[in-house]
């Protein structure tokens, strides 16, 4: 260990007899001498240290069934910047000046060859062209079928008839059998197919949304910022209480998104936090924006996991599971909220936040049905969801807003759910 070499070097140096201090040999020194001399060394030797000690690992947890292959991240930088008592270090939002902001935009448009749209594009294209020939084709049959089906759903039995030409009806069969062709052959679910999307398209946008939020000072604008703090300390709260774990999930949490929020409003120690996303790209931004903090008395971190949330194995129970802008974004609305649950320890809160509204993932849907696949439950849906699944033990202690209600543009979108016996 540095610091074990740094002292050894120090104390050898201070006992040679060619060194100048004058206390050379132990039986020139007393006891008291030789304390005040290790402690004097420690003090200079275990600061000097805390730039020596970084490292990163990666953990590999092959799922049983899937073959899935995800990584959790963390980093063995420990801080030592009290010397033996390791203080906790908490990440501070800090926008960037006006200088700064623009040496970063300008490298970010380099990297995406000038315009982030479309490198962010050509980014997800190279992706799925690099899948297996039999995943590509898959996936390019999923996407123009999900899009003629969110097509055709809102349409009458007339309207389709009227509307929709044979032709483009025959073609939409003759892709839909070719698709069901390719996925009991190879074993391919329709979860599978909507991660494909999802995968490439965050990992694409990985680098360019984590640095525009490095040059905001990871803040978004003060209406919707308050409606994400509100749900942190939900979050946060639910961690403090005498039942409490003492651990926070936060599902798709992207670049870290909301560590700072959760940080804030007293998530005190980084090992309390957990955080899960498909995207590998987004949890490598995570980790080196906030995998360095260091519990001082346990020298643990936060866990950044690249995996499916509904096919990696989690250990132990959760204070609380957040779900900020998120949800909508997963494969299976009803069986994400299910396995929730069963993370959660009695008393523990589910919160799915979206700050600007379950209107806006609506469009969401309706603009990308293969990236979004539905809307946000709403709170009749939330009631009979809760109904008709004893198994889930979930109460609802907090109604969503509806979709363009009054309340709705003032709050966003918010449920809040409590694990009950």
């Amino acid at each position: 260990h540095p610091v074990a070499v740094v002292i050894c070097v120090c104390f050898t140096t201070c006992l040679s007899p060619l060194s100048p201090h004058p206390f050379h040999s132990l039986r020139a020194m007393g006891l008291g001498e030789v304390t005040n001399l290790l402690v004097t060394i420690c003090l200079f030797a275990v600061p000097a240290t805390s730039f020596l000690v970084s490292s990163r690992r990666g953990v590999v947890h092959p799922h049983p069934s899937s073959g899935e292959t995800c990584h959790a991240f963390a980093t063995s930088t420990t801080l030592f910047s009290g010397g033996f008592g390791a203080q906790k270090s908490k990440p501070k939002a800090k926008k960037m000046n006006a200088s700064q902001a623009k040496k970063a935009q300008k490298q970010l448009l380099l990297r995406y060859g000038g315009d982030i749209a479309s490198g962010t594009s050509s980014r997800i294209a190279r992706a799925i062209d690099a899948l297996d020939p039999h995943l590509k084709e898959a996936a390019g049959l999923y996407k123009q079928v999900t899009q003629f089906d969110a097509l055709v759903s809102p349409m009458t039995e007339e309207d389709r008839k009227r509307l929709i030409p044979l032709v483009q009806e025959e073609m939409a069969n003759a892709d839909r059998a070719r698709l069901l062709s390719l996925m009991e052959d190879h074993d391919i679910s329709e979860q599978d197919l909507h991660n494909v999307y999802q995968e490439a398209t965050w990992s694409a946008s990985a680098d360019a949304k984590a640095t525009q939020a490095d040059i905001a000072g990871n803040k978004m604008k003060p209406e919707l910022q308050d409606r994400i703090t509100k749900a942190c300390r939900i979050a946060v709260d639910a961690s403090q209480c005498e039942d409490s774990v003492g651990r926070v999930l936060d599902v798709g949490c992207g670049h870290g998104s909301i560590v700072l929020s959760l940080t804030e409003e007293g998530l005190g120690n980084p090992d309390m936090y957990v955080g899960v996303d498909l995207s590998p790209e987004m949890i490598n931004a995570a980790v080196e924006r906030y995998g360095s903090e260091r519990n001082g008395r346990t020298g643990n971190g936060r866990t950044f996991i690249a995996a499916d949330f509904l096919r990696h194995d989690f250990e132990g129970e959760f204070d609380s599971v957040i779900f900020c802008s998120a949800l909508h974004d997963m494969p299976d609305c009803l069986g994400t909220i299910e396995k929730a649950a069963t993370l959660l320890r009695t008393g523990g809160k589910l919160i799915i936040i979206h700050a600007q509204g379950a209107q806006h993932v609506l469009g969401q849907h309706k603009a990308n049905p293969v990236m979004v696949k539905r809307g946000l439950p709403l709170a009749q849906e939330w009631k009979e969801m809760i109904a008709s699944d004893s198994d889930l033990k979930l109460e609802l202690d907090i109604e969503p807003a509806d979709p363009r209600s009054t309340r709705e543009e003032r709050e966003g979108y918010l449920a809040v759910l409590t694990k009950t016996l």
